[in-house]
């Protein structure tokens, strides 16, 4: 009989071992988008905001606005709910634009892994005795010419009042609103945004994760702002020293900096 050495027992020994069992994690049910809304309904159930470092993994469930064709701001709701201690490790349902946005702020969609994997069908192989046809220089395609840089692109420009209930999105553009945002109203940019009129509803700008982006109004009395996803709301803000004021918010070392002028 031989004898095993321990340096084989332990070289056959498995390094680890998937145990591939579902976790149950909490459900986020969003029944609205808009983070005032949203910022109420945690503080009601959860009380002030965590300050502790551990969260709790959740996913943001879109199921019951999927057909409304809202707009979310995923970087500013992960942040809400980090606060409260919650982080969010993706998304499930929701429509087609509703996940891509989600995917655009580095969130998994769970329940289109299977549909985004790319099918796989056999191929035929041709037999080795039958060589392919060198091209002739009729079917030699041309070198493709250089494309020209993309031209700027031009804002969307709203004449008339962002009323109550009204969301607006201008994706890849910068938005001019030449009147007012009313409250209640949301207003959402890729780029910057500048209201010639008050600012009262919701503006976030820099949606396409462009730190750079601002938003300028002529009156400052916003309910929520936000800047790639950092955002302030108008309790902290109302005793603001440029609350009514022509200001300009910009994001500077990862913080909204308000500032009146002139």
């Amino acid at each position: 009989m031989t004898a095993t050495s321990p340096r084989a027992a332990r070289s056959s020994a498995p390094a680890l071992d998937i145990d591939q069992r579902s976790l149950t994690l909490t459900h986020v049910h969003l029944y609205e988008t808009h983070l005032l809304k949203l910022t109420r309904s945690l503080s009601e159930r959860f009380g002030n905001p965590g300050v502790g470092d551990e969260r709790d993994p959740c996913v943001i469930d879109l199921a019951a606005i999927a057909d409304s064709g809202k707009w979310i701001d995923f970087p500013a709701l992960v942040s809400l709910l980090r606060n409260y201690r919650l982080e969010p490790v993706g998304v499930v349902h929701g429509n087609e634009q509703q996940k891509t946005q989600a995917r655009s702020a580095d969130l998994p969609v769970f329940d289109d892994q299977a549909a985004s994997a790319p099918e796989t069908t056999p191929t035929e192989t041709a037999p080795e005795s039958v060589a392919a046809p060198e091209p002739t220089p009729e079917t030699t395609p041309e070198p493709a010419l250089p494309t020209a840089p993309a031209g700027p692109v031009a804002p969307m420009i709203l004449r008339h009042p962002v009323r109550s209930g009204t969301e607006l999105y201008a994706q890849g553009q910068d938005m001019v609103v030449m009147n007012t945002v009313g409250a209640g109203a949301r207003v959402v940019a890729d780029g910057s945004i500048y209201v010639h009129g008050a600012l009262k509803g919701t503006a976030a700008a820099g949606a396409g994760n462009q730190a750079q982006a601002r938003i300028f109004c002529e009156s400052f009395e916003p309910e929520i702002i936000a800047i790639c996803g950092t955002f302030l709301d108008g309790e902290q803000l109302a005793r603001h020293p440029a609350w009514g004021k022509r200001v300009v918010v910009e994001l500077i070392d990862g913080r909204l900096v308000v500032e009146a002028f002139d």
